[in-house]
């Protein structure tokens, strides 16, 4: 049963946890910069005008990416 305990321990994501695969600083500033220029411009609200779309969802995004 160690065997085992050790086995799943080693192959457990802890790190990411849902799946998301890894993306660098430089790639996640440049899709902030996009989504935030296609939002502010009225880009987005053109493509999908029967879309509601917030500034909280936007932020929520920002945060998700963790640009920190």
């Amino acid at each position: 049963m160690r065997g085992l305990e050790l086995n799943f321990a080693s192959t457990h994501q802890t790190e990411n946890p849902l799946g998301f695969s890894e993306v660098s600083e430089n790639k996640q500033l440049l899709i902030a910069i996009v989504v935030h220029s296609a939002f502010y411009s009225g880009f987005i609200f053109t493509i999908f005008p029967s879309c509601i779309i917030t500034s909280s969802l936007f932020f929520s995004f920002l945060n998700s990416i963790n640009l920190s």
